[in-house]
């Protein structure tokens, strides 16, 4: 598909979401990731440059896949360009939380007309694959393998870019079971059980993403981030730090508030034990520690004879 054919479908959104703007695609590159659809860069689209970015696998995809590609990343254009944020982190977080889920909400929504459970089988309705349609229960089942993955990944690791993918992933399966009317509390509830993810705050999020609340969306937000931050913190903790210098009751207590000023007396501690340990790296102290590593006696030591 070529920018000129992009652009019609895109002038097509225009007018269906009834989005008022002469904003046109300027660009189209064959360049994501593996297992990149599609996708803006941010930083690109704050500096004025609309450039979509497709996977080189596009071009033999069914037209249907494609369209169902293209209105999920031509949200993303629209929730930009609707976007009106004084700070740089609001706007991050606006377009990697509600985005998210309103451009998968908006791709599944585009190709079942009937969004409850009463009328939309999970098991027989079938939308667009790459090369075949699938079910609805596979996408949903796939979204869920993903996240789950990309959230076992970063209890693991606690690396700060995982939990930005997963929470993102996470947008993406609210997005979809949003759409189902009837059992969607129920179906968040047992994607968080099954993230092992506890924290009232992304149940808050999921019930101000479907009042489309901005406001509350970014506050639910930072707390989601704070929480995966804390852990992080806690991690970089036990990696970094003597464990004799705190329990694990006092890294339960961090908080957003509290945090620096425990590690401003984390630091403290830690610097005088390191000058304590350097005391003790003299010769002589290397030398007598070496024999008391070996498990040297008190009686073995006195048949040495060091002349200084």
């Amino acid at each position: 598909m070529n920018l000129e054919q992009i652009n019609e479908l895109w002038t097509e959104y225009k007018e269906r979401y009834e989005l008022d703007s002469d904003i046109m695609i300027e660009g189209v590159a064959y360049d994501t990731p593996e297992f990149v659809e599609g996708c803006f860069d941010l930083i690109e689209l704050m500096h004025g440059r609309y450039i979509l970015h497709l996977t080189r696998r596009v071009h033999i995809y069914s037209d249907s896949y494609i369209r169902f590609i293209l209105f999920h990343e031509f949200t993303h254009f629209y929730d930009f360009i609707k976007s009106d944020f004084e700070e740089k982190q609001d706007l991050f977080l606006y377009m990697n939380s509600y985005s998210e889920y309103h451009a998968c909400r908006i791709a599944l929504g585009h190709f079942i007309d009937r969004l409850t459970l009463k009328t939309v089988h999970v098991n027989k309705i079938q939308i667009p694959g790459p090369f075949k349609e699938i079910s609805i229960r596979r996408l949903l089942e796939e979204s869920l393998y993903r996240a789950k993955m990309g959230y076992d990944e970063f209890y693991a690791f606690y690396q700060p870019q995982d939990f930005v993918n997963c929470f993102r992933l996470l947008m993406y399966l609210f997005g979809y079971i949003a759409l189902f009317k009837d059992q969607d509390e129920a179906l968040a509830a047992q994607v968080l059980k099954v993230l092992r993810i506890k924290d009232d705050c992304y149940i808050n999020l999921y019930h101000a993403l479907k009042d489309q609340d901005i406001p509350l969306i970014l506050d639910y937000c930072k707390e989601c981030y704070e929480c995966a931050f804390l852990m992080f913190l806690r991690d970089y903790i036990h990696k970094h730090y003597d464990p004799s210098l705190y329990d694990e009751d006092e890294l339960e207590s961090l908080t957003q508030d509290n945090y620096q000023e425990f590690l401003e007396d984390l630091d403290e501690q830690q610097q005088e034990l390191d000058d304590a340990q350097e005391e003790m790296e003299s010769p002589i102290a290397a030398f007598i520690a070496g024999c008391l590593k070996a498990n040297t006696t008190h009686k073995d030591l006195s048949e040495f004879h060091l002349d200084f």
